[in-house]
């Protein structure tokens, strides 16, 4: 065959696969990363339709369903209105921020990010007329597209939490957390969901720990987590819609509270950090067993090591010990496809560093002026994701 023979007959292969809609998503717009697919939905009206088609979304989902976290943003302590935040680059081509502060609705006082998922964020804004007014929001920050879900009872709002899970189902799940009524030891779970609709009761009501936080549940492995520090700890798993005491590492001797510093699931993985001592230099991240049967240790963070690559850590020093305290926050556990690719991410002040559980080394990601917080769900894991809302 002749050079211009060949020509011919690749511009020829190439025409068919263009102008056939199955070929073109199969062999190449399904093989392309997310952020070049955005980039050529502007290519011609025929590849937009393509793309946002839903059937292609769940397949390209299927084919990469939970990829690691690529990015987080991390809330700037700021007045209510106008919440910002700052974008953290954990993936060498995210190098522009998706956004600062969400502007997918127009609302004179902001909003806020509740929780992340596999992709998909939880939002609320408020307003208020006399009274206080809140809405919540599922947005996708890779597409901008977001939906208002259906207004709640006038019951007490414990807590919002999102349930998503690609590998599993294209459908996410929200489950609201409200005060009973008639007992204010009891609460009550709504679920919605936009395959079934308007919010629905889950089972009746039941005795809530008074110290839980069920705004900081964690979704992983069909379940929302809550961690108590002070009583038992809770998981509703949302395939048999009961709820469940969840087990939790046993307490040090002497301490009557948990020390919870971080918890948190990366890559179908749960997580958990506690911090009980001062002046301690070694950080346990704990994982929960698949099956729920308890925790394990799965790495160890060795904070002298981390004040070596970077002393503005030590806040202060133990006289007459080698003792060193340390200031910082957990932002991220996050799991790579292998251990060794495995890291956390660390607030320090001034900084942001990531830790390599396998090499114990360390390296900074960014500058940053936002203060330390000690609150793990004020920050929120981006992950690119053409998942509808």
């Amino acid at each position: 065959m002749t050079s211009l023979e060949q020509s011919s007959t690749q511009e020829s292969s190439a025409h068919i696969i263009a102008s056939s809609s199955d070929l073109l998503s199969e062999f190449l717009l399904l093989r392309l990363p997310i952020k070049s697919l955005l980039k050529f939905k502007s290519v011609s009206r025929h590849w937009l339709s393509l793309i946002t088609d839903p059937h292609f979304s769940r397949r390209k989902n299927h084919i990469n369903p939970c990829p690691p976290a690529s990015a987080l943003f991390l809330r700037r302590p700021s007045p209510l209105a106008n919440p910002l935040f700052t974008f953290i680059p954990l993936d060498p081509s995210q190098t522009t921020p998706p956004f600062t502060s969400l502007t997918f609705t127009n609302h004179p006082r902001g909003i806020e990010i509740l929780q992340s998922s596999n992709g998909l964020f939880c939002c609320s804004s408020i307003e208020y007329n006399g009274s206080y007014n809140l809405k919540y929001y599922i947005y996708n920050p890779t597409t901008k597209h977001f939906t208002t879900l259906p207004p709640l009872s006038g019951l007490v709002v414990l807590g919002i939490n999102l349930a998503f899970d690609p590998s599993e189902s294209h459908v996410y799940k929200v489950v609201c957390v409200q005060l009973c009524e008639s007992s204010y030891d009891h609460v009550l779970i709504h679920i919605y969901s936009p395959e079934t609709g308007p919010w629905r009761a889950s089972g009746g009501p039941f005795p809530a720990p008074a110290s839980m936080d069920f705004s900081g549940g964690v979704y992983w492995n069909g379940a929302i987590h809550w961690v108590s520090p002070r009583e038992a700890s809770l998981y509703f798993d949302l395939s048999e819609e009961s709820v469940r005491e969840m087990l939790m590492p046993s307490l040090p001797d002497g301490s009557d509270e948990r020390g919870i510093r971080y918890f948190g699931e990366s890559l179908g993985h749960l997580h958990l950090l506690e911090i009980y001592e001062d002046f301690t230099s070694q950080l346990n991240v704990y994982e929960m067993e698949r099956d729920r049967s308890g925790w394990f240790l799965k790495f160890r963070v060795d904070l002298n090591g981390v004040a070596v690559a970077f002393p503005d850590i030590i806040e202060g020093y133990l006289e007459g010990n080698d003792y060193y305290h340390y200031t910082f926050s957990i932002l991220c556990a996050v799991r790579g496809e292998k251990d060794e690719d495995s890291f956390l991410v660390l607030h320090i002040p001034g900084k942001i560093i990531r830790y390599n559980f396998n090499s114990k080394s360390c390296q900074e990601i960014c500058d940053t002026d936002c203060p330390l917080t000690f609150h793990p769900s004020y920050a929120f894991q981006y992950i690119e994701s053409l998942s509808l809302v």
